[in-house]
């Protein structure tokens, strides 16, 4: 995406690469220490991970529109204060909706297995969007889309505020 989408050139986006991830974890870290302590503090979960997932959509239009150096190190920071905050409390509400206190163990590998797959299957889902749909520009409403249905879906869960 970096040399074909941002137009940086193999030799640019691999110097680029170091500051983007640099200035994602910078998003990260600041919202692991916000999101994650105010969550526990009031007592909620919710509005907290559908307020990350709708910002990780919000940093998606970044780049959809500024496709530029710039505009992907705006999104790296965005998306990283997204990600930070979401990562910080779904795993607290992960902690709170597993059914029983003898099958953790099982539970979470459950768990791992449903944030792995995604991951694992996303590469080929990406390129296939990428391919049908006239390049990388397509990623970015569907990501968008994904991310904000992914927020709604939170509010179905009734044993957690």
């Amino acid at each position: 995406m970096l040399t074909d989408f941002i137009h940086l050139g193999s030799s640019g986006a691999l110097a680029a690469i170091p500051l983007f991830g640099v200035a994602s974890l910078a998003g990260i870290l600041v919202s692991i220490v916000v999101a994650g302590p105010l969550s526990d503090r009031i007592g909620r979960r919710k509005p907290f991970i559908f307020a990350a997932s709708v910002l990780v959509g919000v940093a998606l239009i970044i780049p959809m529109v500024s496709p530029t150096f710039g505009g992907w190190l705006a999104f790296s920071v965005v998306s990283g204060l997204g990600f930070g905050a979401f990562q910080s409390v779904d795993q607290a509400l992960m902690s709170e909706v597993l059914p029983s206190a003898t099958s953790f163990g099982k539970d979470l590998g459950v768990v791992n297995i449903a944030a792995t797959l995604p991951q694992t299957i996303a590469p080929a889902v990406a390129g296939f969007i990428i391919l049908t749909f006239g390049g990388y520009l397509a990623l970015f409403p569907i990501g968008i889309a994904l991310s904000v249905l992914g927020a709604f879906a939170v509010w179905f869960i009734r044993s957690v505020r």
